[in-house]
């Protein structure tokens, strides 16, 4: 009989101290922002590693129009002469 009070009290302490708490209604979870990129597109290489990159690109890439000084001196002209 004892240990029947002794349990019925020990679950109103928790109905009364826990269930509020686990009840209540949880708060929506905002997304959380994606990491930010480990690397800068704008960061300065150490020259090593950039002539490692332009031969890298050279041999990769031969005929890339966009790795030459004046993409105009293949015969394509913008009106004026071409230089030589």
């Amino acid at each position: 009989m004892i240990a029947a009070l002794v349990l019925a009290t020990l679950a109103g302490l928790f109905a009364t101290l826990c269930l509020p708490r686990l009840l209540r209604a949880m708060p929506p979870r905002t997304p959380e922002p994606p990491p930010p990129y480990p690397e800068s597109m704008t960061a300065e290489l150490p020259p090593g590693d950039e002539e490692y990159l332009a031969w890298l690109a050279n041999d990769l890439w031969p005929e890339d129009e966009y790795l030459e000084d004046d993409p105009n001196r293949k015969g394509e002209s913008d009106g004026g002469p071409i230089p030589a």
